[in-house]
C-alpha cells in the first residue's frame, strides 16, 4: 500500500485503514513494549496505548520515516515513562510474576538466571539499554536503529559495544557451569519473539 495515501486515510479517520494499521504493526509494537516492562499484561495495555498516542498524533507524523519506526519510537517512549512511574512497584515483582515461554533450550536455563540477565539490562545506562533491546530483542539493524532514536550511526555501534562490554561485566558469575552466554541470551530472545 502507498504510505501516502495510507496516511492520507489514516488522518480521515478511515476504519479499515485503522484496522490494517494495528494488525500490520501490533506485533513489533508489542514485543518493543515487553522488551522493555518484562510483562504481557502491561505491554499489551501499552501496545493500546501506543495506537492511542499514535492516532491523537497523527497529523503531526509528517513520513518522514517509516510508520514501523514511528510507532517503535512511540513504543519505547511510553514503556520507559511506565517504567518510570512504576519503578517501585516493578522492584518487587517476583518470579513468579515474570512470563516466562518454556520450549527445551529454555530448559537449560534457570528462570533465576533468565531473571538476572533482565536486571543487567535494566542496569545498563538508558541510552545503552535503548539501542541493546532494539538491537537483541527486536532485531533491528543499526541503520533501522538511528533512525528511531536519532543516535548517530557511529554512536549507535559504540553504545551496542558498550552495553555488550558492561554486560559481560555484570554476568561473569552467571557464565559458568554448562550454561555459556550464547544460551543465556538466545533464551531471551526467544522468550521475546514469542
Amino acid at each position: 500500500m502507498d504510505q501516502n495515501l495510507f496516511l492520507k486515510q489514516l488522518k480521515e479517520g478511515d476504519k479499515t485503514s485503522l484496522e490494517f494499521l494495528v494488525k500490520e504493526y501490533q506485533k513489533p509494537v508489542f514485543r518493543t513494549c515487553m522488551a522493555y516492562v518484562q510483562n504481557e499484561h502491561d505491554a499489551a495495555d501499552l501496545t493500546q496505548d501506543v495506537f492511542i498516542k499514535a492516532l491523537e498524533k497523527i497529523n503531526q507524523y509528517k513520513g518522514d520515516s517509516k510508520i514501523s519506526t514511528w510507532l517503535v519510537r512511540i513504543a519505547i517512549n511510553l514503556s520507559l515513562n511506565f517504567l518510570r512511574d512504576n519503578k517501585r512497584r516493578l522492584q518487587n515483582i517476583e518470579l513468579s510474576d515474570i512470563h516466562i515461554i518454556s520450549d527445551e533450550k529454555d530448559n537449560l536455563i534457570s528462570i533465576e538466571t533468565r531473571k538476572k540477565v533482565r536486571e543487567a539490562i535494566f542496569n545498563l545506562n538508558e541510552k545503552q539499554r535503548k539501542v541493546f533491546i532494539l538491537n537483541f530483542y527486536l532485531e533491528l539493524s543499526y541503520q533501522e536503529i538511528t533512525e528511531i532514536t536519532g543516535y548517530s550511526l557511529s554512536a549507535v555501534e559504540s553504545l551496542l559495544f558498550r552495553a555488550r562490554k558492561s554486560l559481560r561485566k555484570l554476568l561473569e558469575d552467571y557464565y559458568t557451569g554448562n550454561i555459556s552466554k550464547t544460551q543465556v541470551f538466545e533464551s531471551e530472545r526467544v522468550k521475546q519473539m514469542n
